[in-house]
């Protein structure tokens, strides 16, 4: 098994892993848009969490991979959309 090749299985564990996790976030987003209320929802976790997930795009596009990049940003997106129903539903 060559280099390239392991970088290629690499990459492609990589995007199902980042597909799996970031598909996780679509029901929670779902959830906190539909019912507008993110009331069971902590802030200092989601706080937490966009920051690290940030940090990891910007580590994925540092190594310039696809699957770190893609996952993360994704990711990124959907935990910002819960983070801001939490901050705007629940300050009522």
């Amino acid at each position: 098994m060559s280099l390239d090749l392991g970088v290629e299985i690499g990459e492609a564990i990589g995007l199902v892993a980042g597909t799996l996790t970031t598909i996780a976030f679509l029901p929670q987003v779902f959830r906190v848009w539909q019912r507008r209320s993110a009331r069971d929802i902590s802030l200092p976790t989601f706080i937490l969490l966009c920051s690290g997930v940030a940090l990891w795009l910007l580590s994925g596009v540092l190594k310039e991979s696809i699957s770190l990049i893609l996952a993360n940003g994704v990711t990124f997106f959907l935990a910002m959309g819960i983070l801001v129903g939490k901050l705007r539903f629940d300050r009522r």
